[in-house]
């Protein structure tokens, strides 16, 4: 018989005093650039949390270096413990000798306990949950969650937190309030100026595409090009957030159980997939899979559509 949780941990009095860490996936659809899983870092002291995307799990260890190099290069500390479970992406030999060398504690936490590292998993269960949401509401195809889940991020650690005093996680974390005006309805066609030295004559003056998401620079956003299937980075954009609104409030609200974006944990493989499994992956995703709701429209259909209306010039 499995003991009543009792346990309450003290929470960390400065950054980077622990981290608290957990892998997610498989997904059941691979990103554009084959991504299936991702690897969460939260520091338990302000609950900032950054996200990194992998094809495979073995990617873990090169993940977390690429973290520790980025927060104690601009934070100038030091991490101290890193609480995780007991999964194989964190227990090998590399990443023992890596938290050696560097000083790290590790908190691993009881086989079948996952109570003790709760903050990641409900951090998990709370992006998961927001990008299928997200991807849902917009009838997106599910190859986006890679930038759902990035946005979810992004915003979450914008807004203010019960525990922080509701204060924000960027404020805990930098001591820096962050600005929020920059903050779009994920989703919304948006309508991009091509500029002179990158257009022809005779030929559209303006791109249509999807804010899917936010980069480190203010103002410039994330923008998915449905017939190129490419994600680009653009500043010059107007956003169509009514439209926006208008597909929300004529989606199904309701979530069809074949389209869950997370595996079921009676079909996870402990193991990564070989590159040619991973392959074939990718190809069937080539279809463009979309969340069913009442109007079954694909995002170049609704663009193409959205087009055909009267849209102010750009500006130049």
């Amino acid at each position: 018989m499995k003991a009543t949780f009792h346990e309450k941990d003290s929470h960390a009095t400065t950054i980077l005093e622990r981290i608290l860490t957990d892998v997610c996936g498989p997904f059941s659809v691979a990103s554009t650039t084959k991504h299936k899983y991702y690897v969460i870092f939260i520091d338990d002291f302000s609950r900032k949390c950054w996200i990194f995307f992998m094809q495979k799990k073995s990617e873990t260890y090169s993940k977390f270096c690429e973290f520790i190099a980025l927060v104690e290069k601009e934070s100038g500390k030091k991490v101290k413990a890193l609480r995780s479970d007991n999964g194989g992406e964190f227990i090998s030999g590399e990443f023992k000798d890596f938290c050696s060398a560097e000083g790290i504690r590790r908190e691993l936490i009881a086989p079948h306990n996952p109570q003790q590292n709760g903050v990641a998993q409900r951090k998990n269960r709370t992006i998961v949950g927001a990008a299928q949401g997200m991807l849902h509401d917009q009838g997106l195809p599910l190859h986006l969650w890679v930038e759902a889940c990035n946005t979810v991020v992004y915003v979450q650690n914008c807004c203010p937190h019960k525990i922080l005093g509701m204060r924000t996680p960027d404020e805990a974390y930098s001591g820096k309030r962050p600005d929020i005006s920059h903050l779009r309805i994920f989703g919304s066609p948006v309508y991009m100026h091509v500029t002179k030295d990158a257009s022809k004559k005779l030929e559209p003056t303006t791109e249509v595409g999807i804010f899917v998401g936010y980069t480190d620079m203010p103002h410039n956003y994330r923008v998915y090009l449905p017939d190129s299937r490419k994600t680009v980075v653009r500043r010059d954009i107007k956003f169509q957030e009514e439209k926006a609104m208008k597909c929300s409030l004529e989606r199904e609200p309701h979530l069809h159980a074949d389209e869950e974006l997370v595996v079921p944990k009676d079909e996870l493989q402990d193991v990564d997939q070989p590159q040619d499994e991973v392959h074939g992956v990718e190809e069937t995703t080539h279809v463009a899979p979309t969340i069913r709701g009442r109007k079954h429209t694909t995002e170049a259909e609704r663009l193409a559509q959205d087009a055909e209306k009267v849209v102010g010039p750009p500006t130049t």
